[in-house]
């Protein structure tokens, strides 16, 4: 995958709960990367003082924008 060399990702479960994990945790892997790859203009920094998001529903959303700009279709309004 890089430079011609292979990736392996391992993983344990060791109760029922991790079993269930298991998808949410390679969507994260596959989403880590796949961020690895944009590259952001910084044109307006975040201000100090900002306060954070912390609705799923938001971020969500904000997730779902940044991916549709990478594809160039307009983001959608919460």
């Amino acid at each position: 995958m890089f430079m011609g060399g292979k990736n392996t990702i391992v993983m344990h479960n060791t109760c029922e709960d991790s079993l269930l994990a298991a998808p949410i945790i390679l969507d994260l892997v596959l989403l880590a990367e796949l961020t690895t790859r944009i590259q952001f203009k910084a044109e307006n920094e975040v201000p100090p003082g900002t306060p954070v998001v912390n609705a799923l529903s938001k971020q969500r959303a904000m997730l779902e924008n940044i991916l549709r700009a990478c594809v160039g279709l307009a983001q959608r309004t919460i």
